[in-house]
């Protein structure tokens, strides 16, 4: 994976961790549990596309 792609993972990512403590601070914990969710799915993605490029 190459440098580039690999930060616009890390952007998503701490995007989306970034949204998530914001719910959290609010008080929002079903929007936060959601956020939560999509992180995983980044993740996976993530390792999908990871794991795909090493073959």
């Amino acid at each position: 994976m190459s440098r580039e792609r690999q930060a616009q993972w890390t952007q998503r990512l701490e995007r989306l961790q970034a949204l998530r403590e914001r719910f959290m601070a609010a008080h929002n914990y079903h929007r936060a549990y959601e956020a939560y969710l999509s992180i995983q799915r980044v993740y996976d993605c993530w390792a999908d596309e990871m794991f795909r490029s090493q073959r």
